[in-house]
This record gives C-alpha cells, sequence and structure tokens, in this order.
C-alpha cells in the first residue's frame, strides 16, 4: 500500500559560518550539560545541521560523518566488526534539543538521517543511542536498529551501540510503515531565522 506524504514544514539549515556552528555548540552544550554528558565538540570531515522550529528559531542538532578516517578510535573500535566491506557507513552524532523544542525536532533528526543516507548513497549509520530512543526508532519509525554491542558508559550515560539500516526505509519510503517520513526543507543563505 503506498503512504501518503504531507508537505513537510520542518526546516533544518546546514552549518557554513563560524556564527552557526558556534550556535550549533551552544544548542549542544545546553542539552549536554542537562542530560550531565560531557561535551564533544564537532569533528573534522562532518556535516552539522541546525533543525529550525515552527517558531522560526534554531532548536536542534544532528552531525553525520563517513565512517573512515574521521571516525574517533572509541567509535571504531565498536564497529569495526559489524562494518562490512559491502555497507557505505555514516556516523550520527550530536542530536540535542533545547528544552523548549522537545518532542517536535525528534522526527526531523530521523527524517534528515534518511534523506542524507540516499542522497549520498549510505546503506547503514552508526551511532550509539539513548535506551529510549532505540527502542524508538524500531517500534514507532519501523527502522531495523540493531544493537550490535552491550550497552557502553559514554561522556556521562549509558548508551545502546546501534546499526541502522538505511537503505532498507529509502528504498521502501512509499510503504504505509513510513508515512511519517517527510522531507525537510534546507534553509538557504539569505532565509530569515530566529536567534538562539
Amino acid at each position: 500500500m503506498n503512504a501518503v506524504k504531507e508537505k513537510s514544514n520542518m526546516m533544518y539549515k546546514k552549518v557554513s559560518t563560524e556564527e552557526e556552528l558556534a550556535t550549533f555548540h551552544r544548542i549542544k552544550k545546553v542539552s549536554w550539560d542537562e542530560k550531565g554528558f560531557e561535551m564533544e565538540y564537532a569533528k573534522n570531515g562532518s556535516d552539522l545541521f541546525l533543525f529550525v522550529s515552527e517558531d522560526g528559531h534554531y532548536g536542534g542538532t544532528y552531525e553525520i560523518t563517513p565512517y573512515g578516517i574521521w571516525t574517533n578510535p572509541f567509535m571504531k573500535n565498536l564497529f569495526e566488526d559489524v562494518v562490512t566491506n559491502d555497507m557505505k557507513v555514516m556516523e550520527v552524532d550530536s542530536f540535542a534539543v533545547l528544552p523548549e523544542y522537545r518532542g517536535k525536532l525528534g522526527r526531523s533528526a530521523i527524517c534528515l538521517m534518511i534523506d542524507y543516507a540516499e542522497k549520498n548513497g549510505y546503506t547503514h549509520a552508526i551511532g550509539i543511542a539513548d535506551p529510549k530512543v532505540f527502542r524508538s526508532f524500531n517500534d514507532s519509525y519501523h527502522i531495523s536498529s540493531i544493537k550490535v554491542k552491550d550497552d557502553v558508559f559514554y561522556k556521562g550515560a549509558y548508551a545502546v551501540p546501534t546499526l541502522f539500516h538505511l537503505k532498507e526505509v529509502y528504498e521502501n519510503k512509499h510503504l504505509e510503515k513510513y508515512a511519517w517520513l517527510t522531507t525537510l526543507i534546507e534553509q538557504k543563505e539569505g532565509d530569515l531565522v530566529g536567534e538562539y
């Protein structure tokens, strides 16, 4: 059965200026400090994204990095026996949402992850997920997400080392179980946005 896709009003902005990078780190720090996580800054080789809330302000962050040369040793060690030559893998990280936008921007991050994977030919993603978030990938979003190792303590909390099967989603996005999937609108230079 074909899913009927809603027209998206969810927006994101790819970080391209020092000011946007500072905003990215401010939002992430607020969120991570609140959870007791040790702050970690953007990696070389990553694409960084800001999510635009309905009120026009930046409210969330996301980082996507090609698996390989830019992957930190901790993550490489976790996933080196999982990633195979027939996979094109990206690492997802730095998902953070300001308290006032929680429950409103999470789906944006997941939609961006699928869209980015499809546009760039990635078949899988790796990441360490909060246990509740891990369950939502499988149960709410129907994204095959496999726990590949025991939970790890990282940056102040336990997380689930996860392999996300993304090609399976974007090749079947017409199915009813992916009706939640929408295409985000990329905010371009010169578009107005409120300040964080």
